[in-house]
């Protein structure tokens, strides 16, 4: 799963629960980290509060899951302990919670926001500490290039860059494997905050940060406002009583289908204002965002801009590029109100810019997180590849969105407390879409 993916799914799953979540403490061993088979027999999950003890969710199966040599066990009321017997040379992923399972929870019920626990082991056989230590020293000496010249947010997201080289080294060149000495500067990374920075080292990721968002949508709150039906697990559609159209977009990866999505907008042609709802949708392709963008956009629009660092000129950065998409010209002529969260990153907030080129298009919600890159690979030539953010994006008055994201139109101030029996944001949505209704009458 990339991280892209991980990061998609965190926010599907955080929509569902309360702001009062249990957290995870610590993990042994830690998330990403590089352990021996033969020593590590056991694997403890430690939260932040008291736990139901009656129940767990510990998701996953195959090969990537650890074989278990007892039942797991609560060995404490915030302590969850399982005996394993793990392989060399694997990694390993457990998902704490689930999509299908939720059944680890705190004792008065609230379920911990799901999120992925991985780790690997370390081969049979080492290499030579010395033959090690020569790899570790010429991958990293090509990282902090390639971050020197090629990183296009490297004076947004850390100031001291030779300090945090000077950190890393130590871990990074005492690295006993490849893969070790991918999370060793994973984790020197970690200041940089950067969902688009990460490494892939033997089919595995390993990612700088992560994060946890609520995308402020209550998918039971729903048939309170719309009748809907799914398309695929990541959209679905439908239309209020008062016939404004509804679509729930969740993601640009597959198995999203923008025909499809298109035969569902055909379905609702005959509606008199649409909301499209993007709260859960942290990005993906943006080609598949185009798509769909053209069902409410005329003619050909400029809706990006983006410039690509390549070490030369001012900044380090090439030409300004502009980004634009050409609309159909038997879409959606309504108005639209495009809702938007926190979860809301990359490809999407392209998509959201998208929408703007639409003739009448309210933005309505939170802030977006603020977050692309177009990760290019680079090879460090251990079996470790670093994905390093290329470009920065920019709206269209030529302001980066790297760390800001994008304000909406009509921001409507709430917390997750406020999602517990109704829904403020798509109902400022179609407040404001039935205001410009029944202004056109």
């Amino acid at each position: 799963m990339t991280i892209r993916a991980l990061v998609v799914l965190s926010c599907l799953l955080a929509s569902a629960f309360a702001q009062e979540a249990p957290k995870v403490v610590s993990l042994d061993p830690p998330e990403g980290a590089e352990v021996d088979a033969k020593v590590q027999t056991k694997l403890v999950v430690v939260f932040d509060r008291a736990m139901e003890q009656s129940s767990y969710s510990l998701c996953g199966g195959g090969p990537t899951f650890p074989t278990a040599r007892s039942k797991p066990k609560w060995i404490s009321d915030t302590t969850l302990e399982f005996e394993v017997e793990l392989a060399p040379d694997r990694e390993y992923r457990i998902g704490l919670n689930c999509q299908g399972s939720a059944n680890t929870k705190s004792k008065d019920g609230v379920p911990l926001i799901a999120r992925s626990w991985t780790f690997t082991t370390m081969p049979g056989v080492l290499r030579p500490e010395t033959e090690q230590r020569q790899r570790n020293q010429l991958a990293f000496d090509l990282l902090f290039e390639a971050l020197q010249l090629r990183y296009s947010h490297r004076d947004v997201r850390v100031k001291d860059w030779e300090g945090l080289k000077e950190a890393a080294a130590k871990s990074a060149l005492a690295a006993r494997t490849d893969r070790a000495f991918a999370s060793a500067v994973a984790k020197a990374l970690a200041p940089t905050q950067d969902l688009h920075l990460w490494f892939t080292v033997n089919g595995s990721t390993i990612g700088v940060t992560s994060r946890e968002v609520d995308a402020l949508f209550r998918p039971q709150l729903l048939p309170r406002y719309v009748k809907s039906e799914k398309i695929d697990n990541a959209t679905l559609y439908g239309r209020t009583d008062d016939g404004i159209g509804y679509l729930v977009i969740a993601s640009w990866q597959k198995p999203v289908d923008p025909q499809r999505i298109g035969a569902a907008i055909t379905e609702l042609m005959d509606c008199k204002a649409m909301v499209v709802d993007v709260r859960l949708n942290s990005g993906g392709d943006e080609r598949l965002a185009q798509q769909v963008a053209a069902w409410f956009v005329r003619g050909e629009k400029v809706y990006g801009r983006h410039h690509v660092r390549d070490g030369a000129g001012k900044d380090g950065f090439g030409p300004v590029q502009e980004r634009s998409l050409t609309g159909r010209d038997d879409g959606f002529e309504g108005p639209v109100a495009v809702l938007t969260s926190r979860c809301v990153m990359s490809s999407c907030e392209s998509f959201v810019q998208m929408m703007r080129q639409a003739n009448d298009c309210t933005v309505v919600g939170q802030p977006t997180y603020g977050s692309s890159g177009n990760p290019q690979p680079v090879d460090l030539q251990n079996g470790v590849t670093a994905m390093v953010p290329s470009w920065q994006d920019l709206r269209l008055d030529g302001t980066p969105i790297e760390g800001e994201g994008l304000a909406p139109d009509v921001l409507v101030a709430c917390a997750p407390k406020d999602f517990e029996t109704a829904d403020p944001i798509l109902e400022k949505a179609l407040a404001v879409l039935r205001e410009k209704v029944a202004a056109a009458k």
